[in-house]
This record gives C-alpha cells, sequence and structure tokens, in this order.
C-alpha cells in the first residue's frame, strides 16, 4: 500500500489533477443515483402493503382523444371497470375528432352511466388544444379529486385507479404514478426504453426526496385546488405541452405522493417515430426553462458531472495508459467500473418496478448520446428544423 501512495505521490501533477477530477465526478455521479435515482428503490423495500385504510375520495378521471376510436373502444371499458369502493367517473373530451370516436363514446355511454363526454371543437384554434381539452374536462368534471391519463392508454391492472386514489385520503394533493410504452423496434426502442425508464426513476426520486417537479400526464393526480392554484394553464398557453410539469412548478407543489406498485403502471400503445420522440424532446427541453432554479441548477450538475466523468475518465485511461502510470490506470478504470456497476444495479432495479427493460449493454452508450442529442435538438438542430420548416411554408 506505502508503494502505491509513493507512487502517486511520484506522478506528475497534471496526471494527479485529472485523476481527481475522475474521483469528484464520480462521487457527485454516486451521490445522484444513491440519493435520487435509487430513492424508489428504497420506498419499494419500505411499503410492504400497496394498499391504505381510509376512505377513498370520489374520482374523475380525464381523457383527452383525439381520432382514438380504436383505442377509446379498447381502453375506455378498462377505465369504467375499476375496482373502486367509491365513485368516480370518466370524462373523455373530444378533441375535434374526424373519426368514428363520437359514435363509439355514445355506444359505451349507453351502457355506463359513469362516462361523461364533452368536446372541443375542430375549428377552434388554440396553441396547445390538448391543454383547453383538459381545461374544459376538469371543468365538466363533478368531483375534486382528478386522475389524468391518455385515450392510448391502457392500465395494467383493475386496481390502477385505487392506488393511485388512495394516497389521496391522507390529505396530499399530488400523486405521481408511472407509465412505460410498448416496444418500439430497433435502435430508436431501446433509446425510448432507456429515456423513460431513466426520466421516470429522476422524477420519481426527486419527489420521494421532497422536490417534485414533474409527472406525467399519462398517469398523474391531483385536485382541483392544485389547478386553481396555479391558474389553470393561463400561464403556459404559449407552450403545446406543459400540462404534466409546468403546474407542478406553477402551483408551487413542495410535497408530492409516489405510486410504484405493478399495478399502478399505465402502458401507453403510442407509436413512437424518430421524429415524434424528437418533437416530445423538445417540447420537455422548452419545459425546463419553467423549473426553479434550484431544480434546473440540480439537473444540470447532473448532466455535466455525467459527462464530465465519461471524458475525464476516457483521457485518463488512454495517457496513464501511454504513459505506462499503472496505478493511476488502475484507479481511472476502477472508477468507471464501479460507476458502471452503481449505475447497472439502480437502473436494473428500477427496471423491475416499472416494466421496461435495462438494455445494460447499452447504457453506457445511451446514457452518453443522450445529452448530446438534446443538446443537439436544443441548439442546432433547432435551428436548422426552423429554417426547413419556414422553408416548406
Amino acid at each position: 500500500m506505502s508503494e502505491l501512495i509513493q507512487q502517486l505521490v511520484e506522478m506528475e501533477f497534471g496526471y494527479q489533477l485529472l485523476l481527481g477530477a475522475v474521483l469528484l465526478f464520480l462521487f457527485i455521479q454516486l451521490y445522484y443515483y444513491f440519493y435520487y435515482f435509487a430513492a424508489p428503490i428504497r420506498k419499494l423495500k419500505k411499503d410492504f402493503s400497496t394498499k391504505s385504510s381510509g376512505k377513498r375520495p370520489n374520482v374523475s378521471i380525464i381523457v383527452c382523444a383525439q381520432n382514438e376510436q380504436e383505442n377509446l373502444q379498447a381502453f375506455i371499458p378498462k377505465l369504467l371497470s375499476q375496482k373502486y369502493s367509491a365513485k368516480f367517473e370518466v370524462v373523455v373530451v373530444n378533441d375535434g375528432s374526424t373519426d368514428d370516436s363520437i359514435d363509439v363514446l355514445e355506444r359505451l355511454a349507453q351502457e355506463h352511466s359513469n362516462l361523461k363526454i364533452s368536446f372541443l371543437p375542430k375549428a377552434a384554434k388554440y396553441m396547445s388544444r390538448k391543454k383547453m381539452c383538459l381545461s374544459i374536462g376538469i371543468k365538466a368534471a363533478a368531483y375534486d379529486t382528478l386522475v389524468f391519463t391518455d385515450a392510448d392508454c391502457k392500465p395494467t391492472s383493475d386496481l390502477w385507479l385505487d392506488s393511485i386514489a388512495r394516497h389521496h385520503s391522507n390529505e396530499n394533493n399530488v400523486v405521481l404514478g408511472a407509465s412505460r410504452v410498448e416496444k418500439t423496434e430497433g435502435m430508436i426502442g431501446e433509446l425510448i426504453d432507456y429515456d423513460n425508464l431513466f426520466s421516470t426513476m429522476q422524477y420519481m426520486g426527486y419527489a420521494i426526496c421532497g422536490n417534485p417537479f414533474r409527472g406525467t400526464i399519462l398517469n398523474l393526480s391531483y385536485t382541483k385546488g392544485v389547478y386553481y392554484k396555479a391558474k389553470g394553464f393561463s400561464q403556459h398557453l404559449n407552450l403545446e405541452s406543459g400540462e404534466d410539469d409546468i403546474i407542478l412548478n406553477d402551483a408551487n407543489i413542495q410535497n408530492a405522493e409516489v405510486e410504484l406498485s405493478a399495478g399502478s403502471i399505465i402502458v401507453s400503445n403510442r407509436a413512437l417515430t424518430p421524429n415524434s420522440y424528437r418533437h416530445a424532446k423538445e417540447q420537455r427541453l422548452d419545459n425546463k426553462k419553467r423549473y426553479s432554479t434550484s431544480i434546473r441548477t440540480s439537473l444540470f450538475i447532473e448532466r455535466a458531472s455525467r459527462m464530465l466523468f465519461y471524458l475525464t475518465t476516457l483521457v485518463a485511461i488512454l495517457l496513464l495508459g501511454i504513459s505506462t502510470q499503472w496505478v493511476g490506470f488502475g484507479i481511472a478504470v476502477l472508477a468507471f467500473l464501479l460507476r458502471y456497476l452503481v449505475q447497472y444495479y439502480v437502473l436494473s432495479n428500477n427496471s423491475k418496478w416499472l416494466g421496461t427493460p435495462n438494455h445494460p449493454f447499452g447504457q453506457i452508450f445511451f446514457d452518453f448520446y443522450l445529452p448530446i442529442y438534446e443538446f443537439y435538438i436544443n441548439t442546432i438542430g433547432r435551428i436548422g428544423r426552423k429554417k426547413w420548416e419556414m422553408w416548406r411554408e
């Protein structure tokens, strides 16, 4: 051991500085993984029961639909047949559909008295029709507790509503659920799987640690009081999205409960293409500008330390290997392996409760690629896209 220390002491200052940077960024990454990203795993170990005592609130499930006749036929009955001890209704807002959606809904309404239908005219022009549909659904809702999902989504069990709404019995105003998408073929499918897994454990972990900043509109619940506290969607009607993250920031939500049980997951059969995935990423990046300074700073530190860890570790391995500084070389390799093993453990355990693939051999590539991809589409790629759209017009 004394010989190893002596070799480190005698190492050139530049190499010492490089190794110090590797260890610093490693420490920051391990902090995020153990504190935030592993928080859902810790919570699952503590929550032995997915049930809670107490009276359930009456609930309105809000669903927006545009040309979704097949999904409405397949999935609305799954919402209407939920096993729930209190009263609940499903409010479907038809967003100017031109297919047979309205016929499907009217037929279902004849069979189910707790199905309510509303609509937004196709001719109505708004920057975000989704927000207007949600506003219409909330105003039409008979009950104070609201649960949101989409027409192309299906719950994984008939206890989905109970698992989400049970937290409101403890006077919680916001409940975050999780969702996953059906497998999309090819590399883009693996990228979407990883991105959804990482973002889910990220916002769930932050919420568990007392810093909620977003959710997913595919599986989200809050009360009308939260909606009115945020002044509805009026403060970000100029954005296409934001109904699942910005509203939580506008309402200054400090605490949110999360639901992690297998029966609480929502599965979307949405067919994502590279273009639709890119568009969703652009919207999410726009929304981040509205997050609180502390959240934006925390997210930036994680991403910056991640990229700098990869870069400094790679440089250290190459330079120390070429110069035969084997002690320093070994430290850099061990740092890389340690982070990989911690990352693999956290990702694999989060993927189990979420029910999504882990892709252990691709995690390093996706982990490094996603920040670069997001930086590109938020800067150079967006400029090029705007020029292309202007040319087409």
